[in-house]
């Protein structure tokens, strides 16, 4: 007479339930170190984010030295566009391309870094690198004015108090009587202002970037068909202005200041693939306020590489932290 073998199942049953709940327990640790890895691993992402975008702002200020913005913006462009072309073409589908989507991106090109990357050069040029970055730290201010205005956020208490200490750093700097522009040229002990239009600009324009490609992205979620839209868009920007510049303002290439743009063009590239990485790996509230450190950076190479270019004193530096707290605050507090 054949047995039936329901006690082994039972016992494989059993034995299935065990492995279960050991593997419970394995995974219980596990998991936890992964969210805490991941995290740590984002904060390290934004902060490299923070030192390629500084590093890449000294790196035109070296090529600045014998050449021109557009010249800064070209090199920019093409990196980036020989960085993500490739993967773009690779995932192309037509099925997937939003006409929406295509038009936000090469007009946020055009935007930044087209427009606001020959401004943000040109003010390297009037008011030094430490200001010109600390200024353009701003940023996330009229980012999220422009959010309350054309997507109907309501800000937190605490963004009025950024905007407090943000408006305080750029006072402080605006005001500072030896600017680069003083040491370079001279107004005596009258204040800079007007040599601030081009970082102003910048500041607007980037912000205006930011919140088109904050619209693009759910139109178009593939990163790198949208960085190539937005490297076409800034050479669309070089083409139609080029006509209109001054002979000086022209391209200017020799064997050095080639290989620093284009040294200043991979740096920035590297740093919005950070930047990206962080956003995956953890919360913007996370890993926002270290992206916005950059100013730190760009004052402490501006003390150490542009010493005769730049007057880096106490008010530079307060306006500098001054901004980065402000920025936080506005960043952490987004909604």
């Amino acid at each position: 007479m054949t047995r039936l073998r329901i006690p082994s199942e039972s016992r494989t049953a059993a034995g299935l339930r065990d492995q279960s709940r050991r593997g419970h327990r394995r995974l219980r640790p596990t998991g936890i170190w992964q969210r805490m890895s991941e995290l740590f691993l984002a904060q390290i992402f934004a902060l490299l984010t923070a030192l390629g975008f500084a590093s890449s702002d000294v790196a035109a200020r070296y090529g600045l030295r014998t050449s021109t913005p557009v010249s800064a913006i070209l090199m920019m462009t093409v990196m980036t566009l020989l960085l993500y072309a490739p993967a773009a073409a690779a995932t192309f589908r037509w099925e997937a391309l939003n006409a929406k989507g295509v038009f936000v991106f090469l007009v946020a090109g055009v935007a930044a870094p087209g427009a606001a990357a020959m401004f943000h050069y040109k003010s390297f040029q009037t008011i030094g690198l430490a200001r010109t970055v600390s200024i353009v730290g701003c940023a996330p201010l009229i980012t999220v004015v422009l959010a309350v205005l054309a997507l109907g956020e309501r800000p937190k208490p605490l963004i009025y108090a950024g905007t407090v200490l943000i408006v305080a750093g750029v006072m402080g700097l605006a005001n500072e009587r030896r600017s680069a522009a003083h040491k370079m040229g001279g107004r005596g002990g009258k204040s800079v202002w007007r040599d601030f239009i081009f970082a102003a600009g910048a500041l607007l324009l980037f912000a205006a970037a930011t919140t088109l490609r904050k619209v693009g992205i759910q139109l178009l979620p593939d990163l790198s068909m949208a960085l190539t839209l937005s490297g076409l868009g800034s050479l669309l920007a070089i083409v139609c202005w080029y006509p209109f510049l001054p002979r000086r303002e022209r391209f200017r290439f020799n064997r050095v200041n080639f290989w620093q743009f284009a040294a200043s063009g991979v740096l920035a590239a590297l740093g919005h693939l950070t930047f990206f990485a962080a956003l995956k790996l953890a919360p913007l509230s996370s890993v926002a306020p270290l992206i916005f450190t950059t100013p730190f950076f760009a004052v402490l190479f501006s003390w150490l590489f542009f010493r005769e270019l730049e007057k880096v004193n106490a008010r530079v530096v307060a306006g500098a932290l001054l901004i980065c707290a402000g920025a936080a605050l506005v960043t952490i507090y987004r909604g």
